[in-house]
Formats: C-alpha cells, structure tokens, sequence
C-alpha cells in the first residue's frame, strides 16, 4: 500500500537518525581501535612488575648480580621498560632500612620480588605473605631460618637459591693453612650482629677451626665506623675468616686495605672481596644463582606457584686468588697452589 505523506515523512526522519547514530558510533569506536592496534601503546604499559631489593649499593658489583638477572630475563622475553617494569630499591649497606624498603616494593603491588640474601628476604617475608618471592644467595638453611617448609616443595610465597653450605669454612681454613705453609693457630672470624646467617655462621666457624686445633675469636663490625677497632682487635691473629654480609661488600675495598696494613691473610665467602682487593675467596658462583633466578622469575610471572618450586642449592664453587694482594702480604704462591685457583686476579 502506497505510503502517505506523513508517514513517508516519519520514515525518512527515522532513517536520518539511524545513520546518524550509526556514524556516531563508529566514530566512537576509532580511537579505541587505534590504540589496541598501536604497537607503540601495547608496549607503554608493562604487562608485568618485578620488585628487586639488595642490602648493597645501586650499581655496586651489578655486572655480577642484577645485571645476570636482567640479561636472563631479555633471554626469556622480559624487555625492561617494554613487558616488564623493574622496581629496584638498595640498602646502602644500612640494614636498619630494608623492612621499609621492602614495604615500599610491596606497595608497588609487583607480580614477583626478587632479593639478595637472608636479611633482605627476611624484610620481604615480614611486608608480604602472598607476593612471590625469590632470594638469589641466601647463605642460611631457609628451612631453619623458617623462610621455607622444605627444599623439595617450599609451601610457602617464598622459594630460591643458596649460597654455601657453612662447612665450607674448613675448606676455607685449609686454604689458608696452604698459602700459610702451616696451621693459623690463632684465627679470629669476622661478621656482623645483624645478618641473619650470623646464628648458625659462627658457630660452624667455630667447629671448623677446632678441627685444626685453632684458637678463634669472634669479631663484630656493624658499621663502616666499626672497622677500625675490629681490626685493632684482630691484629696480631695469623689469618682472618671473613662472613659474607652485605656490609662487607660494600666496604669490601676498606677491609681489603685493613687487613693489608695488618698483614693478616684473609679468606672470604665469595668472590666479590676478592675483586676489591681482598687475598682469596671460597664459595658458590652466585653469577650462576641469578642466571637460574631469571628463570624462576619467568615461570612465576607464567603461573607457576612459588610453593612448588624447589630450593636449589649450589653445584658449582669456585677459588679465586689475588696475586696482588699476595705479593703485599709477602707470600709465597707456588705454582701448585696457584693452579687450583678458578680465577686469578692480578
């Protein structure tokens, strides 16, 4: 039937409106298209938040720790700055500041945290119970320092990588009994009150050293400031056991400088004192706890659960010698006794 006037009036104005509506919606859709569609805005926004906290300095020493873990994330997919924000906070060696600094990350609300050593996961495990954690170079038993329920299956938000078992100490006692050419009967063990690892540390020292019938004595530093009495009161000691603490890698060149101008031969837990002129070093290769790190950061970030994830302990430790700080101690290094060192630094 043929449509009236007003009725083909009222038709028209409908259609009018209809497309008019349609453009204003297509319209409205254009920039939103635009921005899922934009490569350089996916990227803007990280898909993924990494908290990352150390006892040490910015900077100091990251060729040989977050470097590696960074370099393993890239390997993974992890861009920094691209799908992944990395939020990084450093204690400067002051330990009083890392249960605020690991409330800070937490409030960056991070997918994942990663931390150094026992004191630092410590801090973290008070701020969160449910972030996934993963410590790099924990040197304690994290069952006994309660931050795991086992080695096989943690259980709990917090999972890692060891350091060193603390029996390595008569090995270290043993190395220098070597570059000694006889037993250091009297020792003294230097190590700082506050590092969590300090309860079981010394004592196991302590045991080391009545093995080969050494007189030890405990020395405490807590602080930059320390240092100098610590050493009045080591001086005349035949050699010098030194914890590994973050205090101490931060000051690793004053120690070195100390224990030169006593001429003490001092042995260390890791290799970074070495490299700041201390004599020798005994321990795992932690360069490879945060290339394995990386790994464990990428499958949590994957939905891996962090209670499932077993504990790994070191396979690998490494000897490393300072020839420099030999020669100025007045050693004598044989070329047997120089052969079994893993790196050499002149």
């Amino acid at each position: 039937m043929p449509l009236t006037i007003c009725e083909a009036a009222a038709t028209c104005r409908i259609l009018r409106e209809m497309i008019v509506t349609r453009r204003t919606f297509l319209a409205g859709l254009v920039p939103v298209a635009t921005v899922a569609t934009s490569p350089a805005a996916s990227w803007s926004q990280p898909r993924a938040r990494l908290g990352y906290l150390s006892g040490g300095h910015k900077d100091e020493n990251a060729a040989n720790t977050v470097d590696i873990l960074r370099a393993g994330l890239r390997e993974l997919g992890w861009r920094a700055g691209d799908n992944l924000l990395i939020e990084e906070r450093y204690a400067g060696g002051d330990s009083a500041s890392l249960p605020r600094l690991a409330r800070e990350l937490v409030a960056q609300r991070p997918d994942v945290l990663a931390c150094t050593g026992s004191t630092e996961t410590r801090a973290l495990q008070a701020a969160t119970g449910t972030i996934p954690i993963v410590f790099l170079q924990v040197a304690a038993d994290p069952v006994a320092a309660g931050f795991v329920q086992t080695i096989v299956r943690p259980g709990r938000n917090i999972t890692g990588f060891t350091q060193a078992p603390q029996f390595l100490w008569s090995k270290r006692i043993a190395l220098l009994t070597d570059v000694l050419g006889r037993p250091p009967r009297r020792l003294a063990w230097l190590g700082t009150p506050g590092n969590t690892t300090t309860a079981t540390s010394w004592p196991d020292a302590r045991d080391a050293a009545a093995q080969f019938k050494c007189d030890v004595i405990r020395v405490d530093a807590s602080g930059r400031a320390d240092l100098e009495r610590a050493f009045e009161m080591i001086k005349g000691r035949d050699a010098l056991l030194v914890q590994f603490d973050f205090l101490f890698a931060v000051e690793r060149r004053r120690i070195a400088e100390l224990a030169a101008r006593h001429r003490i031969p001092a042995i260390y837990e890791n290799r970074m004192q070495v490299l700041g002129g201390g004599l020798m070093s005994y321990g795992a290769d932690l360069r490879e706890n945060y290339r394995q790190g990386a790994g464990y950061v990428h499958r949590i970030l994957n939905g891996s659960v962090v209670g499932d994830l077993p504990v790994v302990q070191p396979s690998r430790f490494e000897f490393v010698l300072n020839l420099k700080a030999a020669r100025a101690l007045g050693l004598k290094i044989t070329p047997v006794f120089l052969a079994r060192a893993d790196e050499v630094v002149e």
